[in-house]
């Protein structure tokens, strides 16, 4: 399935080409996904840890312990995920400079951030709520 998602951003990027400004329209889009995956590992394997985590407790016998171990990780997710939009917002004005030094880049990479910081902070708990499940 992430595949098939990564596939899906990538032919997107590719559909970017046929905007009317192609070159500004596919390096923000680029910025921004590559931004967004990068951002989207830690929640990933946030959903890993606690889908293991649960699985062993549940196997374990004790459904307690599965419990909390959910509630901590949801904890885990919510701080994670307003660090990432906290950072996120405060980097937004420099952060196209790490890709290009094309002011208009840099100019519409800094409006785009905080749309990617919403995006990542409902991704990250969708990620990690799949994970407990």
């Amino acid at each position: 399935m992430t595949c098939l998602e990564y596939w899906a951003f990538e032919m997107v990027v590719l559909l970017a080409g046929f905007l009317p400004n192609p070159k500004l329209e596919t390096s923000i889009l680029s910025i921004s996904l590559n931004t967004m995956w990068m951002v989207y590992t830690i929640p990933s394997g946030l959903s890993s840890a606690i889908s293991i985590r649960v699985s062993n407790e549940l196997g374990a016998g004790n459904p307690q312990a599965a419990r909390l171990s959910v509630l901590i990780s949801g904890i885990m997710c919510l701080v994670e995920g307003l660090l990432v939009v906290i950072i996120t917002v405060s980097v937004r004005d420099v952060w196209g400079y790490l890709y290009s030094n094309e002011e208009e880049i840099v100019k519409y990479v800094s409006i785009m951030m905080p749309i990617l910081a919403t995006s990542n902070f409902m991704d990250g708990i969708q990620c990690t709520l799949s994970g407990m499940v």
